[in-house]
C-alpha cells in the first residue's frame, strides 16, 4: 500500500520523477537493502564489496542520529530554501522540515535503488510536499549538471542551505565532491548573473530608449554594410590585456600594410592612439555611464577617422561625445528594437548577444561578418607581469599590481605555452564564454596570439610575429567599407511610436486601478472577510492581466524590473497553493504590491525621456 501510495503521488505531483523511476524498481538491490535497526525501525546498508558493508543511517537509532545531524544547523533563519543531499529512509528530512516548516525544500538523491527502496518502505506523504519543489534523481554523471542547471534556475534569489547525509559525502565521495563543486560555482554564477541584471536592467533600457535615434539614422553593421568587404579575410580583434604593448610594431605593420582588418575593443583604443595607430573600427557596448570615458583620448584628439561600432544598449553617454561615423549593432538586451523598427526588405534585423565582455560581442560580430581567420591580440584574460592591463590607458595606470594576498585568491589556470598562470574568476568566466562562443563557431578559425594569455580552446597559439612571417602577405582592407544607408522603415517607425505613445498614456491608469485592488484587499484582510476576498482574487486577475498586456509595460517596465518579476513568477506558484484565503492575499499584497509600485516608479522616472525621444524622433 506504501508502494502504490507513493507511485500516485509521484504521478500527480512529480511525472518527471516518475518518468525516471519507471517500472523497474529492484535495479541496485543486490547492493542496498533495508534492515531493521536496534531500535526497531528500518536502516539502510549498502554492500560496497564482497563482505564490506556500511551503513547508510544508524544501525542503532535512526532517529537519534537524524536528531544530531540537525542540531548543527543554527542560522536557518537566514535562509529560505533547504537542499537535501541523499534521502535515504528520509529521518532528517522529516526532523528538519518539522523544526522549519517555513522553509520550503528539495530533494538530491544520487542513487535510484536508494529512492526505489524509500517508495517501498515509507510513505512520502511523511514529509511536508506542500514545500517540496522538486526531487531530483541521478541516473549517469551528465544528470549532476542537467539537475543543478534545473535547481538554480527555480530558485533564482533565495538563499539556499544545503543539508547532506554524512554517510553519502563518504560513501559516495566522487558524486558528492562534482556535486559540491558544481553547486558553489552555478549558485555563484547565478549570484552574478542576478547582480549583472540588477546593475543592468533599468540603464539596458534607458540607453536603448536614448539611443533609438542614433540607431535609426546610422547603419546597421550587419545589415546595411556590404558583408562583401569583409568575407573570408583576416581580422586581428585587440583587446587591452598586459602583452598589449609587445605586439604593436608587428600590429602597427599590419596596419600600414592594410594586411587585416583591425577592431579594438574597450580600453585598447588608448594603448593604439598612443602608439599612433587608428584602428579600422572601435566596438563599444557596455551600459555604464563611466563606458564614455573609454575614447577619453579619440574625443579630446578630435579624431573623426575612426568608425565606432556601438551596441544599441550602450552607455548614451558615449554617443554624445563620440567625433567620429557610428555604426549600431541590435543587442539582445534592448527590448525597444524589435518593436520599433522593421527593414525596408522585412529582412530579420539580427542581433549579437549580450556577453560577460566586448570581445566575446565582437567576436560574435566578426563570426556574422564573415571574417576569417580571426587573430587575437591582447586577449590574456591573467596577469601578466602582475597586472590586468597594460600602462598607458590612464584610468587603469593606478590600479596596483597583484599583491601576495591576492595571489592567494587568484585561480591558476594554463597558459598558451603549457605552463600556469595568475587570473581572476571575472576573466575565467570570459574565457569560459569565449571558449563556447568559439565552439559554436562552424568553420571559422580563431588563432590566439596573445603572449602570456591564459590558453583559450579552440584559439591555438600562434605568436603574431609568425602569423605576420607565415599568414598575412596581401593588401585586404578596403578603406571604404563603413559606408552604408541604413534601411529602417520610417513610417513603421513612425506607426510604432503613436501605438506606444497610446499604450503610455493608459499605463498609469491600469498600475493605479491594480494599486486600489491590492488596496481592497487589505482591508479585506483587516476585517477577515474571507468569502467576499475570493471574490476579490478575479478582480485583481483581470486588472494584473491589463498591465501585462500593456506594450509599454512589457517592452520598458517589465525589463526593467526583469530580476523583480522573476522572483515575482516563483512567489506566485508557492502562493498558489495557500489554503487559508487571509494568508494567500496578505502574500499577494506584498508580493504584488512590491512589483506594482516599483512599475509605478519607473514609469515616473521614465516619462520625461520618453517624451523627450517621442519628440526627437517624430516624423
Amino acid at each position: 500500500m506504501i508502494y502504490i501510495d507513493n507511485v500516485n503521488f509521484l504521478r500527480e505531483k512529480f511525472p518527471i520523477v516518475w518518468n525516471k523511476v519507471g517500472t523497474d524498481h529492484s535495479a541496485g538491490r543486490e547492493i542496498v537493502k533495508v534492515v531493521t535497526s536496534k531500535s526497531g525501525l528500518p536502516t539502510l546498508v549498502m554492500e560496497e564489496e564482497p563482505g564490506k558493508v556500511v551503513y547508510l543511517h544508524s544501525k542503532y537509532d535512526p532517529i537519534q542520529e537524524a536528531e544530531r545531524l540537525i542540531s548543527q544547523f543554527q542560522d536557518v533563519s537566514n535562509y529560505e530554501h533547504v537542499i537535501f543531499y541523499g534521502l535515504g529512509l528520509g529521518y532528517h528530512i522529516q526532523l528538519f522540515m518539522d523544526q522549519h516548516p517555513e522553509l520550503t525544500f528539495s530533494i538530491y538523491e544520487p542513487n535510484q535503488a536508494v529512492f526505489s527502496l524509500f517508495l517501498n518502505h515509507r510513505p512520502l506523504d511523511l514529509l511536508p510536499w506542500k514545500k517540496l519543489e522538486n526531487i531530483y534523481l541521478e541516473e549517469d554523471a551528465n544528470d549532476t549538471l542537467l539537475n543543478l542547471t534545473k535547481f538554480i534556475n527555480i530558485i533564482t534569489t533565495q538563499k539556499v542551505l544545503m543539508v547532506s547525509l554524512p554517510s553519502y559525502e563518504r560513501v559516495f565521495e566522487e558524486k558528492y565532491k562534482n556535486f559540491t563543486n558544481l553547486f558553489r560555482k552555478m549558485v555563484a554564477d547565478k549570484r552574478s548573473s542576478i547582480n549583472i541584471d540588477i546593475a543592468f536592467e533599468k540603464r539596458w533600457i534607458v540607453n536603448s530608449l536614448l539611443n533609438i535615434p542614433e540607431v535609426i539614422k546610422t547603419p546597421n553593421i550587419l545589415r546595411d554594410v556590404d558583408k562583401n568587404h569583409f568575407q573570408h579575410k583576416p581580422a586581428l580583434l585587440v583587446a587591452a590585456g598586459p602583452s598589449l604593448q609587445e605586439d604593436i610594431e608587428e600590429i602597427r605593420f599590419i596596419k600600414e600594410n592594410g594586411l587585416a582588418y583591425i577592431f579594438s575593443v574597450g580600453s585598447a583604443i588608448s594603448i593604439l592612439l598612443n602608439n599612433e595607430i587608428y584602428p579600422d573600427a572601435a566596438c563599444t557596448y557596455d551600459p555604464q555611464p563611466t563606458n564614455y570615458k573609454v575614447f577619453d583620448k579619440v574625443v579630446k584628439k578630435g579624431i573623426t577617422s575612426i568608425p565606432l561600432i556601438f551596441g544599441s544598449s550602450v552607455g548614451f553617454e558615449t554617443l554624445l561625445s563620440y567625433p567620429g561615423p557610428k555604426l549600431h549593432m541590435l543587442t539582445n538586451q534592448d527590448t525597444l528594437a524589435p518593436f520599433l523598427l522593421k527593414r525596408q526588405n522585412d529582412e530579420s534585423l539580427d542581433t549579437v548577444r549580450d556577453a560577460g565582455t566586448i570581445a566575446v560581442v565582437t567576436l560574435e560580430l566578426l563570426n556574422k561578418l564573415g571574417c576569417n581567420p580571426v587573430y587575437l591580440v591582447g586577449q590574456n584574460l591573467a596577469y601578466k607581469n602582475d597586472r590586468l592591463y597594460p600602462e598607458g590607458i590612464g584610468y587603469y595606470d593606478a590600479l596596483p599590481s597583484l599583491s601576495e594576498e591576492a595571489k592567494q585568491q587568484a585561480i591558476i589556470v594554463e597558459d598558451v605555452y603549457g605552463g600556469k598562470v595568475y587570473t581572476n574568476d571575472g576573466f575565467d568566466s570570459m574565457r569560459k564564454q569565449m571558449e563556447a562562443y568559439i565552439q559554436s563557431f562552424a568553420g571559422q578559425e580563431i588563432i590566439n596570439t596573445t603572449k602570456g594569455g591564459a590558453k583559450i580552446i579552440g584559439a591555438p597559439f600562434v605568436s603574431l610575429g609568425e602569423v605576420l612571417a607565415d599568414r598575412l602577405k596581401v593588401r585586404v582592407v578596403e578603406n571604404d567599407w563603413q559606408v552604408g544607408r541604413n534601411s529602417y522603415e520610417l513610417e513603421y517607425i513612425n506607426h510604432n511610436v503613436i501605438t506606444m505613445k497610446l499604450e503610455h498614456s493608459k499605463l498609469l491608469g491600469l498600475l493605479n486601478e491594480t494599486i486600489d485592488v491590492l488596496q481592497e484587499m487589505e482591508k479585506l484582510c483587516k476585517h477577515e472577510e474571507e468569502q467576499k476576498l475570493e471574490r476579490v482574487f478575479p478582480k485583481l486577475d483581470k486588472s494584473l492581466n491589463k498591465v501585462k498586456k500593456n506594450k509599454f509595460h512589457k517592452i520598458f517596465l517589465l525589463p526593467m524590473n526583469r530580476v523583480s518579476f522573476e522572483f515575482l513568477t516563483l512567489q506566485t506558484e508557492r502562493i498558489r497553493h495557500e489554503q487559508s484565503q487571509i494568508i494567500k492575499a496578505k502574500k499577494v499584497i506584498q508580493e504584488f504590491g512590491k512589483y506594482i509600485l516599483l512599475c509605478k516608479r519607473d514609469l515616473e522616472l521614465l516619462t520625461p525621456v520618453w517624451k523627450k525621444v517621442c519628440d526627437s524622433i517624430s516624423m
